[in-house]
């Protein structure tokens, strides 16, 4: 069975599943980059290896601190999405060979939406939950997969609030075409309750982790993060310890602008306060 992944969607790595080592190449930031960290979230500093899928269900774009539009972080795996279709042997044979040189047990799915790849994620899950990896998948909570919720370790959940919506304010300055169905379709489908329900109730069945990371640009989001968490407290309880709040930006210093005031209402409500560390460090290179 075969996968899309975006260009390089096996990272960072410094063996390329053929035997051959790869030269390690700098970021700019003076770090290595054959080794990477989790950014976000529960497993915040923790480090691991990515697999970044390509194509969304969603075209996520905020308004930026600055005024200016604010597009998903990776559009390259969303607004513009790569293809790179790879068997899943050849993922699991370049992830072992780079796990194993470095001493990596974490393992991070992310996209781009991984879950819209349903049927090839469930056996890349369930074959690496066999040689005993722990993963994460990074989903936008859209899409419900059993599998996956018995097989993943750690579903981080992040529902999109009405602030991602594209509109054309959100699109300033970006380079990314204005597209009013995308509005609508974007809106339509950020949201969906019922799968929501089921990743919190079934990782709760197999005994797994999941954390509800929610993107904040402005303190009107946080009733919309309420608004969620009660619906689906309908079904299952949610703790506070399990919500996260991430601040919207692609760089320190629109990070930096909404991290104080967002800080005290995480603290005010027993909820996660999460950074976005990969940007300190990398900023928005890719591979990293």
């Amino acid at each position: 069975m075969k996968l899309n992944l975006v260009e390089g969607g096996i990272f960072p790595i410094i063996w390329d599943g053929k035997g051959n080592r790869l030269p390690v190449s700098e970021d700019g930031t003076g770090l290595n980059c054959s080794a990477t960290i989790q950014g976000e979230g529960k497993l915040i500093g923790t480090s691991c290896l990515f697999i970044r899928t390509s194509a969304c269900n969603l075209r996520c774009a905020w308004l930026g601190a600055d005024g200016q539009g604010s597009p998903c972080d990776t559009p390259y795996s969303s607004h513009k999405p790569e293809k790179n279709i790879m068997e899943i042997d050849d993922i699991i044979e370049i992830v072992v060979e780079n796990t194993e040189s470095q001493n990596i047990k974490h393992l991070v799915i992310s996209g781009g939406e991984p879950t819209m790849q349903t049927e090839a994620l469930e056996e890349l899950v369930e074959r690496l939950h066999c040689l005993g990896y722990h993963t994460t998948i990074e989903t936008n909570g859209t899409i419900f997969s059993e599998k996956l919720a018995k097989f993943v370790d750690l579903v981080s959940i992040s529902p999109k609030l009405r602030s991602s919506t594209p509109f054309e304010k959100h699109l300033q300055g970006t380079g990314i075409k204005f597209n009013a169905k995308w509005v609508e379709k974007h809106e339509k489908t950020r949201i969906n309750i019922g799968a929501l329900q089921n990743w919190v109730k079934y990782s709760k069945k197999y005994d797994n982790d999941f954390q509800l990371k929610f993107v904040i640009a402005t303190e009107e989001d946080l009733k919309e993060v309420e608004n969620i968490i009660y619906n689906i407290e309908a079904v299952t309880k949610v703790e506070p310890s399990d919500i996260c709040l991430m601040p919207e930006g692609v760089d320190v210093d629109s990070l930096n602008e909404r991290t104080a005031w967002m800080l005290e209402e995480a603290v005010k409500r027993g909820w996660r306060f999460t950074p976005r560390l990969h940007i300190q460090l990398f900023g928005k290179n890719r591979f990293v």
